[in-house]
């Protein structure tokens, strides 16, 4: 059974969040679900450009160089962008070729 719209207006849905990342549905912390950051970069790794996709909070080039040097050594991150997709794990990887003016 479908509702009126006085009944779907007399609902009231409280939503609020912190600054950790927790959003609260109704006021109550113990139904909390996290919401994730996630951010795209612009890397040089070995002569190539990459873009790789990352989940947790945006980080400053200079740290986000310093993260990769483990995966990636020598990778000189050159731009950050915000992303509109979900802690700080890299989730995809492409690498531009410039002869198909393309991200592979």
């Amino acid at each position: 059974m479908m509702k009126s719209f006085k009944q779907f207006l007399s609902e009231s849905v409280n939503i609020s969040g912190d600054f950790n990342g927790n959003l609260y549905i109704n006021g109550s912390e113990s139904q909390s679900q996290s919401v994730g950051e996630s951010f795209l970069a612009d890397l040089i790794w070995e002569g190539n450009l990459y873009r790789i996709e990352v989940n947790g909070r945006m980080i400053s080039k200079e740290e986000l160089t310093e993260q990769l040097q483990d995966e990636y050594p020598g990778a000189i991150v050159h731009t950050i962008y915000p992303s509109t997709q979900k802690n700080t794990n890299i989730t995809k990887v492409s690498r531009y070729h410039p002869s198909k003016l393309e991200w592979i």
